[in-house]
């Protein structure tokens, strides 16, 4: 059961608490379309586990001492090994001055092996001075990868690493270690995911790297959950049951071969694990012809390559959905780009333009990642949302403004779920600007609609409400 906080628009916070089951979706996914924009779900239920390969870097550089770093990751490591099955293969590789300080494995997730290997965990410490992170990971990878290739193909390859510095020792330069790491791993045999401690870690460089090599990174927070709760729900929900690798997932409208479907958030997984699910949003030209939207997702299972197809027409019935569609829409595909901007700062031209394809394939800028922003600028502008380093909230009075009640300080301006439809449905000039020229430095203060406060405060009265509890 899940328990749902919100609050209700008087003067003063009123909150409300549900509970709901969600339900299961069809083998096939779902899949939604309002002739403009889509959303795509997918999470089949009937998939036995793949074994895994799985390569586990742990940082014992002498900060990992401090608020009990490295006695939480060993004391979540223990966890996850218990969880490994004898179909699986796990390498434990610590790094400090060297990409190897001490090694255990590889080895199958047997009893006998895996109590050795919390044996060797248990007596691991944290007393190198620095951090060879270009060693590590590449001395990690050429293990991963002789492990897939002992393989069969059904058998899913990861590497983890663990860290909380920045690389000290060795290669240095931010930029060559994520590009020597991509280029030993260019055919994307092996998935990185990465995981860093809050305020200390190398996080820009942690999360492109995972970025380039197809997996996710995490932050270790501090004042949340204990250090080693939070690994332990990153592990086990990233990869802890993997039911397929390597999805990817095309789309095309009537007999067209996907020419009409553009600006997609991410449509490349590299796998899926158990509870999660498969989610891509985008949108649709404008077209004469067949209008429905086609689907094959594609992926690496237990029993080898499998596909699913799935169709739909367009629902233009329903406003509420719609809007939703667009503003879910909205909010994932600059958080993809911005993330991806951020990476910028280790990619060159040529290795980003493979990571996204933008809306606009004509950019004219030197930088790519100047086109990734601008992309981003503008769908924050058109959707109404506010990003952190993108765009701001300006708030000014509306007498036009439709109040919920009389004595509520916030209202509705008909852009929202309960009012009108939204505009990117009409012809109008803002409904086409995502797909135009690249100018809308001056357009961000577009963002005081008031359909902006109403979530806003929303956000803000729901956030009080739960720190209450």
């Amino acid at each position: 059961h899940h328990y749902l906080f919100v609050s209700v628009p008087f003067s003063l916070p009123q909150v409300i608490r549900g509970k709901y089951n969600p339900g299961k979706l069809p083998e096939n996914g779902l899949l939604y379309t309002d002739g403009r924009c889509f959303e795509h779900f997918f999470h089949p239920a009937t998939l036995a586990p793949m074994p895994r390969n799985v390569v586990f870097l742990l940082d014992t550089s002498s900060s990992m001492q401090y608020n009990s770093k490295i006695e939480s990751a060993k004391e979540a490591l223990t966890i996850f090994i218990d969880s490994l099955k004898p179909e699986d293969t796990f390498t434990i590789q610590s790094f400090g001055n060297t990409g190897t300080e001490d090694l255990w494995g590889s080895g199958p997730g047997t009893v006998e092996e895996k109590e050795d290997a919390k044996l060797f965990v248990n007596a691991l410490s944290a007393s190198s001075w620095e951090t060879n992170l270009h060693e590590a990971f590449l001395e990690g990878l050429l293990r991963a990868k002789h492990d897939a290739e002992v393989s069969d193909d059904n058998v899913a390859t990861i590497l983890v690493v663990l860290s909380d510095g920045y690389a000290s020792r060795g290669e240095t330069n931010r930029t060559k270690i994520a590009e020597h790491i991509y280029e030993l791993n260019v055919e994307g045999t092996v998935k990185i995911f990465s995981l860093g401690f809050q305020g200390s870690a190398d996080m820009q460089l942690l999360d492109a790297i995972a970025l380039m090599n197809g997996g996710v990174s995490a932050t270790i927070l501090q004042g949340q959950d204990d250090f080693a709760a939070q690994i332990t729900n990153f592990l086990d929900s990233e990869i802890g049951s993997v039911l397929m690798s390597d999805v990817n997932v095309n789309y095309s409208t009537g007999s067209n071969t996907g020419s009409n479907v553009f600006g997609q958030t991410r449509t490349i997984f590299p796998v899926l694990a158990d509870g999660y699910e498969v989610v891509v949003r985008g949108l649709i030209e404008e077209f004469d012809g067949d209008k429905t939207l086609n689907t094959i997702t594609s992926a690496s299972t237990m029993e080898g390559i499998k596909n699913w197809e799935l169709s739909a027409m367009p629902d233009n019935d329903d406003a509420v959905k719609s809007s939703l569609c667009f503003q879910s829409y909205a909010h994932d595909r600059i958080t993809q780009l911005l993330r991806l901007y951020d990476a910028s700062d280790f990619l060159g031209n040529d290795l980003i333009k493979k990571l996204v394809t933008l809306s606009k394939k004509d950019c004219n800028e030197e930088e790519f990642a100047k086109c990734i922003r601008a992309e981003a600028l503008a769908l924050a502008t058109e959707a109404n949302v506010v990003a952190k380093g993108l765009t701001a909230m300006v708030t000014v009075d509306d007498d036009q403004c439709m109040k919920l009640d009389e004595e509520a300080e916030v209202c509705l301006d008909g852009t929202t779920p309960d009012g009108t439809p939204p505009a990117y449905e009409s012809d109008s000039a803002s409904a086409s600007s995502y797909r135009g020229d690249y100018s809308y430095e001056s357009g961000a203060s577009a963002l005081h609609h008031s359909s902006v406060y109403f979530f806003v405060l929303l956000s803000a009265w729901f956030f009080i409400a739960v720190l209450k509890i």
